[in-house]
């Protein structure tokens, strides 16, 4: 197993949003909000799609918010669309808890495709549309482990432990795979993200220690099977650990849309 490259970086950038989360209960003024709607050092950052649903809610457009939205829209573009889901969301540390503990029980083996998520994120918006409330920022997981650590309020908590035990028993990776909104949104982002997982077929000795690490294995197929060199699909969430354990280096992050 090569160097991990990129879970150090990756896991440190974890705990620094928890961290963030923290910031205001210790006093500290550089940061304020949570990963919905924040000001980071007076620049003001919004969740693109909790700024959808209040448009939807209530038609009304604050210029201000579409700027602080498209901001962060046009960060996480550059980084590769679901970099948000693997590098900032605390769910999806929690899941990948979540994870550890399923293969240690050798549970939870079904999967649900993963394309249930863009029906989530219709849903969500139609719903949000017909009833004038931003329903999906009332029921996240994102949001409740967020307002949890900026407020410190615990009880709205269990929702989010009844979906780690779900993902324990039942499937892997349910929430983040299949059901979030928010990681719809953004692997429509990483399908035109300029990063990609390159793929060297000429280096890979088809040993397949790629996939069981990868939280979406399946976007792996058409370079591993067939010799794609990039890794097109934006349900990949640039977590890089397909990179950190292939032994021969044939998968590297890279730029650009062609190989």
């Amino acid at each position: 197993m090569s160097f991990r490259r990129w879970w150090i970086p990756r896991r440190l950038t974890q705990l620094a949003v928890i961290f963030l989360m923290l910031a205001p209960l210790a006093g500290l003024g550089f940061f304020r909000g949570n990963l919905a709607s924040a000001e980071l050092l007076g620049l003001v950052l919004a969740d693109p799609l909790a700024l959808l649903q209040v448009v939807l809610a209530t038609g009304i457009v604050v210029p201000a918010f579409v700027g602080a939205a498209l901001l962060v829209v046009l960060f996480y573009w550059l980084l590769g669309g679901r970099t948000f889901c693997s590098w900032t969301c605390p769910v999806y540390l929690l899941t990948e808890l979540a994870d550890r503990l399923r293969q240690w029980l050798a549970s939870g083996g079904r999967t649900f495709p993963l394309a249930a998520k863009y029906g989530a994120l219709a849903v969500t918006a139609l719903l949000t549309a017909a009833t004038g409330l931003p329903l999906f920022e009332t029921v996240s997981p994102i949001g409740m482990v967020t307002r949890a650590l900026a407020f410190g309020g615990w009880a709205a908590l269990s929702f989010l432990a009844g979906i780690l035990v779900v993902e324990v028993v039942v499937s892997r990776r349910l929430w983040c795979r299949s059901l979030c909104p928010l990681g719809g949104f953004y692997s429509l982002v990483g399908k035109v993200s300029p990063v990609k997982v390159r793929f060297v077929a000429a280096s890979c000795t088809r040993c397949g220690d790629c996939f069981p690490v990868c939280p979406v294995e399946e976007v792996l197929e058409p370079s591993i099977r067939r010799n794609d060199p990039l890794v097109r699909s934006g349900e990949c969430t640039r977590c890089g650990r397909c990179i950190d354990v292939c032994p021969v280096s044939a998968l590297k992050m890279g730029i650009g849309y062609h190989a």
